[in-house]
């Protein structure tokens, strides 16, 4: 089964829409990423007008995304579990996120294991104490937790947070190119992380399964 993204649903500012994660081999929808238009950072003010700023936190800025996404899906009928929703840097940061999102998640009247928060690499290697701790605190209020290694992978899989972590994103064009990617691909995958190739073909699908990755994003058609 081939599946396409759903379309952008405006609202607040901000697109969003809903790529699904499939599984390369069998083409079942596995979960689902939201991508949207809109980034915490854009929000921030500068200069003067910077001391007298009205702009949200970003541990509320999160809180309001989960209830928007919660308010998508129902709209679009995308039932499909966990969600995966991309953090800020600065939300992560922020000591009020976990109950923040604990009271957005019951507002929404979604459980907390119904989303899977994902943060970037980058926000782990410079900032990890802070990260880590709410990623811990995320953790027990029932969140699920990924990361976001595109770009680059130096999140320690070190015993305490491997435990942590649901999932971990990579690029596909990079995995047998890249000997070090492969060799942290297979660490995750023994630890009992998920990993999820973006822009993998479906015709790898066995190979990439072979070595324990078997999610896709946006995957690529075999002709």
């Amino acid at each position: 089964m081939r599946v396409q993204s759903t379309g952008p649903v405006a609202g607040a500012g901000r697109l969003l829409r809903f790529e699904p994660v499939v599984h390369l081999v069998t083409g079942d929808v596995t979960c689902a990423a939201v991508q949207s238009t809109r980034r915490y950072e854009e929000l921030a003010a500068f200069g003067a007008s910077g001391l007298v700023s009205n702009v949200d936190s970003p541990a509320n800025w999160l809180s309001d995304m989960i209830e928007d996404v919660a308010l998508r899906a129902r709209v679009t009928d995308m039932d499909v579990r966990p969600i995966h929703l991309e953090a800020p840097v600065s939300a992560m940061m922020h000591p009020d996120t976990p109950i923040a999102c604990e009271a957005a998640a019951a507002r929404s009247r979604l459980l907390p294991q119904e989303i899977c928060i994902e943060v970037t690499d980058a926000s782990l290697s410079q900032s990890r104490k802070d990260v880590t701790r709410s990623i811990e605190n995320l953790r027990r209020k029932g969140f699920r937790i990924g990361v976001i290694a595109t770009h680059s992978w130096n999140t320690p899989l070190d015993t305490g947070l491997r435990l942590m972590l649901d999932t971990v994103r990579v690029d596909s064009r990079k995995l047998f190119r890249d000997e070090d990617l492969m060799n942290r691909v297979e660490a995750a995958v023994a630890c009992g992380i998920s990993v999820i190739a973006e822009g993998a073909r479906y015709r790898d699908g066995h190979e990439l399964a072979s070595i324990g990755v078997e999610l896709a994003m946006r995957p690529s058609a075999d002709a």
